[in-house]
């Protein structure tokens, strides 16, 4: 089985098949994190498409399809300025779309399809995975429920197929192709009724029509989020796209994979799965939100996400764990929502969530020899809410330096 494994790890592109795979055993099995693959027993090693050493970002600079000139236009230089006036903000921004960018771009190049596209999280959902508006779109990609269901979201009391990023992207991609040939090839038209709907495009076109005006995007009567929605699409373009000009730093992104898929026939505790390994408590619940109680459905999914550098040990961790049987946790994401429950915090609890968390706030001060990951764990909390509860831009610390935490008390029972 190692073998296998390390086969599966030998190409750049990562893996996923949205139907439930067949397993020739009861162990979790690894496979690359992308949204095509070829059967588990299928798989040869592959060599990349483009050298590991050849950066993500400029992979999807090199894609870009759509004309330049929408650069120039009022609207977007409207957002390119907005936008623009903040560059630590869209450096945060950046980093965390990193995560899933490689997958994204990979699936979008695959289709034949523009890299823009692979930048429309930004504009959705600023590639926040566990997110909701309040019209109960929800994920990288916001769906809506019934846009969900229509490409093969499925959505249950503890599941939320919206909110897996691999799903989602494929359901998306598969709708945005759908819309595209509907507009007969304008993308500027597709991404407009992504946002507001495709009947909504075509009546303001046959409109415009009727009365002898043009019907491109720039002259359709939208809604008004339509009408900014394409734009700040195309300022986030010309943002990444020269970053260096709008005094933007991009990660470094090497053309890899930086997520894998464990395949698992059992229900696993997300957190203590981590914890066990030697990880942040939340590591898997940040990339597997569609678990809404924290604890993985295999009558819906038997796919994880996992960070691909720790994938070995956390398959055996995971190997190792017995069957949770019941969910025991919802943590409080810095957003304002709950990190697993479709409500705001304060209100009325979820009916998802099995158990509530108390939060406190204290003050901590930094010491000689402290991490941001030693402070985390010793409070009960991960980096990332650290960094962004005090924002900060990177993890160097200073003696006598303050820090504001929130550590989440368990008031967690056990359930018949």
């Amino acid at each position: 089985m190692a073998a296998s494994i390390l086969a599966l790890f030998t190409g750049t592109g990562c893996s996923n098949t949205m139907g439930k795979a067949e397993h020739a055993s009861q162990q979790p099995t690894l496979r690359k994190a992308a949204l095509h693959t070829p059967n588990l027993a299928d798989a040869q090693p592959q060599k990349p498409t483009l050298d590991e050493d050849f950066d993500t970002w400029e992979r999807v600079f090199r894609g870009f399809q759509l004309s330049d000139q929408y650069s120039k236009h009022p609207q977007v230089q409207r957002f390119v300025n907005y936008y623009g006036r903040n560059p630590a903000q869209l450096n945060l921004l950046s980093e965390r779309a990193s995560v899933f960018l490689h997958m994204i771009v990979h699936e979008v190049e695959r289709r034949g399809m523009p890299n823009e596209l692979a930048l429309l999280p930004f504009v959705e959902s600023a590639f926040d995975a566990d997110v909701f508006s309040h019209a109960g779109a929800a994920g990288l990609w916001q769906f809506i429920p019934d846009t969900g269901r229509r490409y093969g979201l499925q959505q249950a009391k503890s599941y939320d197929a919206r909110m897996d990023p691999f799903a989602a992207t494929g359901a998306a991609l598969t709708y945005l192709q759908k819309l595209n040939n509907d507009f007969n090839g304008d993308w500027l038209l597709a991404l407009a009724a992504y946002n507001c709907g495709e009947n909504r495009v075509q009546r303001e076109i046959d409109r415009n029509r009727a009365k002898g005006l043009p019907t491109t995007f720039w002259h359709l009567s939208l809604p008004k989020e339509t009408r900014e929605y394409v734009p700040r699409l195309l300022a986030f373009k010309e943002l990444i796209g020269n970053a260096p000009r709008y005094g933007i730093t991009l990660p470094e992104t090497p053309n890899q994979a930086r997520l894998a898929q464990l395949h698992i026939d059992k229900p696993v505790d997300l957190r203590q799965a981590a914890l066990q390994a030697g990880l942040e408590a939340d590591t898997l619940l940040n990339l597997n939100p569609c678990f809404r109680s924290g604890v993985t459905t295999p009558q819906y999914s038997n796919r994880i996400v996992l960070p691909r550098q720790y994938a070995q040990q956390l398959m055996t961790v995971i190997d190792a764990l017995p069957a949770a049987s019941h969910p025991v946790y919802a943590s409080a994401s810095a957003s304002g929502y709950n990190k697993l429950a479709t409500t705001r915090i304060g209100k009325k609890s979820s009916k998802i969530a099995k158990a509530k968390t108390k939060a406190s706030a204290k003050v901590h001060t930094v010491k000689r020899g402290d991490t941001l990951q030693s402070i985390a764990q010793r409070h009960g909390t991960s980096v990332q809410t650290l960094m962004k509860r005090n924002s900060k831009r990177s993890s160097k610390l200073k003696v006598g330096e303050r820090l504001e935490v929130i550590a989440a008390i368990e008031g967690a029972t056990s359930h018949s």
